[in-house]
């Protein structure tokens, strides 16, 4: 098993890329609508989970308002469509740079902090855009959200749905696979583990910083874009920390300090709430007892205890 694992990270990234790409494709052949459709949505929890782990795994940042980001791609798509009939496939497409506009501004704020403050000052801009939205009911709906946020033109069956949202998962997958393998994420990490000494060596933190804050939302932000188009509807709990809180707990799950990992535990929250609420209402209890066995057995995550077994170092950030 060892050598067999050894063999397939010794493949170059984009071959691993387009075998798992081929396997959901596959896979999606024999599926039901509602199998698809949850798919779907474990894969945009998956994107999700890993635009905050580039924040927060391999930048150190403790963000707790990524909501923020995820909801300004969703409502991005439903404002532009419905308010100003701006076709679905280019609102879709702005998204992204309206989530990443957005960190640029509140992100030159919160990485002028450190630590709790930062954290902090995440959430509280998190729940200002949340009270913003909720407030301006006219424009945004409030607390009934927008509904009948138009379908892509080609977009005419859950089996073309989840083939979409393959595409784009695999492909900001691969992006951001580049990312964390580059110089930049290399001096990220040092910042991370020392923003002191990394400071001495004439990086500049901040700018490093401000610079992941902003690509983290980008992705974000096409989550965000993602399940709207999903639902053809947005409601004002995106931005809501409890929103936030979702990534987190993925990384959590699957391994923070990972590439994978984070993908990995997103989209089996998604899996396990559908599960569990079929057979019990006290999905809230049973996450909470997740977590705190992740936290107190496998701090590392699913990833670091298969790295564990095959008898390697927990630490390997970019597998």
């Amino acid at each position: 098993m060892r050598q067999l694992w050894q063999r397939w990270q010794a493949l170059p990234a984009v071959l691993q890329t387009l075998v798992f790409a081929l396997v959901f494709a596959l896979l999606g052949l024999g599926m039901t609508d509602f199998q698809l459709s949850l798919v779907s949505e474990m894969l945009i929890a998956a994107l999700f989970a890993l635009s905050l782990n580039l924040i927060m795994g391999y930048g150190g940042m403790v963000h707790f308002g990524h909501a923020a980001f995820y909801g300004l791609g969703g409502y991005t798509v439903a404002i532009l469509t419905l308010r100003y009939g701006v076709p679905t496939w280019l609102a879709m497409g702005l998204a992204p740079f309206v989530a990443a506009l957005g960190a640029v501004i509140i992100g030159w704020f919160c990485v002028r902090r450190v630590r709790l403050y930062f954290s902090i000052l995440t959430l509280a801009f998190g729940q200002l855009l949340y009270t913003v939205v909720f407030q301006a009911a006219d424009f945004t709906g409030g607390d009934n959200g927008l509904l009948g946020i138009p379908k892509l033109p080609f977009i005419n069956s859950e089996a073309d749905f989840y083939y979409f949202t393959l595409v784009v998962f695999f492909v900001c997958f691969f992006v951001i696979r580049l990312l964390v393998n580059s110089p930049f994420v290399l001096v990220l990490r040092a910042t991370r583990e020392n923003a002191e000494r990394a400071q001495f060596v004439g990086v500049n933190v901040r700018r490093h910083q401000l610079i992941v804050f902003v690509i983290g939302a980008f992705f974000a932000g096409v989550s965000g874009a993602m399940i709207a188009e999903h639902n053809s509807l947005v409601a004002v709990d995106m931005f809501f920390w409890a929103t936030s809180s979702e990534p987190i707990l993925g990384s959590l799950l699957g391994g923070m300090y990972s590439l994978v990992g984070p993908a990995i535990g997103g989209a089996l929250l998604i899996y396990l709430e559908v599960t569990i609420t079929r057979f019990t209402l006290y999905w809230p209890l049973v996450l909470g007892i997740l977590t705190v066995f992740i936290v107190l057995v496998a701090p590392s995550g699913l990833v670091g205890l298969v790295r564990r077994w095959l008898g390697q170092s927990v630490a390997e950030d970019s597998a």
